[in-house]
């Protein structure tokens, strides 16, 4: 029955379906986009300068296209995202048996960028704040592993479908995973909230009168400082991570060659999903706040080894490092800030602060490759390291988790008292 509460509780079968779909859109978005551009420079016959924007728009508009739709996420079941997504995203791929310009290639990836919104991180992260509260993070460090998981599993098996029959040939079959991954799984198995399985959040039992739903409103959320303190960290920090992820091949190639390359990536990709995992069990016993604070300066220390190494144990070491902090802080993000202000307007609050970090995300790639063509990977990748000092500067600047919380709650009139949960929750 519907209410049913004995034996495994629905959440965790929510998990479960975002995490297949996070590791579809990933592997085949996220961790693809870069192939796709790779391989359309040489079909295309044109220079990387020329394209060098595509995945900036590929990354933007996904960010834009994320806020926009957190407006209706409350008011929309959250299925129809996915299926949106899914829809678009196979025909998306599918179009790339048309795509014969740069033009075309902007629109695809424009097109591309609003699909990986619709059934990505910001109804993903919703979905688990939603469902779990005591169990939170170690709902969201499962759910989010599909992240590396999509890119461990499926970005090679999309590279090797490329090389093999082009992007005309390999964007159908793309298409048709894509579909296949998001749809059905999402349409028979995700609900917007346990309300709709009779339930409570963590399968706890139904309280005696109604509680009002926890959190503030987006305005007196994103007005506070330590939203746009924390923003600031993370348009920061993935600055120099995405910049240091899309140069660790190239890098290692160089200095040791394409099989220790290889290596790298495989070791940071595994090293990401066993620290989120282990993350999100240490989280429960550590402030979060200070957690992202440890892993910013872990992923400072590992962008400076990168920079120094020369051989192939430092390397992977130094990777290892890196996946540690990459795993990390991208599910410290939405938990830094839903322990902070609350479900209520969480969906849209999340998705403004990662708009902010898209400048990071995009810009990364670029501005590595500007500072490798200008000096050298050293140089690129010691400053990435300095601007993962400035992020933990512009989070210690952010002030404590309480004090934000009580100011976002003097902002918010309407915020009734003790609305908002404990950092502990």
């Amino acid at each position: 029955m519907e209410g049913e509460r004995e034996g495994i509780f629905y959440g965790w079968a929510v998990v479960a379906a975002v995490l297949v779909t996070l590791s579809v859109t990933s592997g085949l978005g996220f961790y693809n986009a870069s192939v796709i551009l790779r391989t359309a420079v040489k079909e295309l016959d044109t220079s990387v300068t020329a394209v060098s924007g595509a995945t900036a728009l590929f990354f933007g508009i996904s960010g834009l296209t994320g806020f926009v739709f957190s407006r209706f996420l409350d008011r929309v079941d959250i299925r129809w995202f996915y299926l949106a997504g899914g829809v678009l995203g196979a025909a998306s791929l599918t179009s790339l048996r048309w795509v014969d310009s740069v033009p075309k290639l902007y629109v695809f990836f424009a097109l591309f960028g609003t699909s990986f919104a619709a059934g990505g991180l910001v109804p993903a992260t919703t979905l688990i704040a939603r469902w779990f509260h005591r169990r939170r993070s170690v709902a969201l460090s499962v759910a989010s592993s599909g992240l590396s998981i999509g890119g461990i599993l499926l970005t090679p098996l999309a590279v090797k479908l490329i090389d093999d029959k082009g992007l005309a040939d390999a964007g159908p079959w793309m298409g048709l995973a894509w579909i296949l991954g998001v749809i059905p799984i999402a349409m028979f198995v995700l609900r917007s909230s346990p309300a709709e399985k009779g339930l409570e959040p963590d399968g706890d039992p139904t309280p005696p009168e109604p509680v009002p739903v926890d959190g503030v409103r987006f305005t007196a959320a994103v007005s506070t400082r330590f939203f746009q303190f924390l923003s600031a960290t993370y348009a920061l920090v993935f600055l120099a991570q995405v910049g240091a992820l899309a140069q660790l091949f190239n890098l290692v190639d160089e200095r040791i060659g394409v099989d220790a390359a290889a290596r790298a990536l495989q070791v940071l990709a595994a090293s990401s999903v066993i620290g989120r995992l282990g993350g999100g069990l240490v989280v429960t016993k550590v402030p979060t706040k200070a957690l992202t604070l440890v892993l910013v300066l872990v992923q400072a220390a590992a962008l400076s080894l990168i920079a120094i190494s020369d051989s192939t144990g430092p390397i992977l070491a130094a990777s290892a490092l890196f996946g540690l902090s990459v795993g990390n802080l991208l599910m410290l993000q939405p938990l830094l800030l839903v322990e902070t202000f609350g479900v209520k307007d969480y969906s849209r609050i999340y998705s403004l602060n990662q708009l902010m970090g898209t400048i990071g995300v995009a810009g990364g790639p670029l501005l590595l490759g500007y500072l490798r063509e200008i000096s050298d990977y050293r140089a690129a990748f010691l400053i990435g390291a300095c601007l993962n000092v400035a992020g933990f500067v512009a989070l210690v600047l952010a002030g404590g988790v309480d004090a934000a919380r009580n100011e976002a709650k003097e902002r918010d009139l309407d915020a009734p008292v003790g609305s908002v949960q404990s950092a502990s929750a």
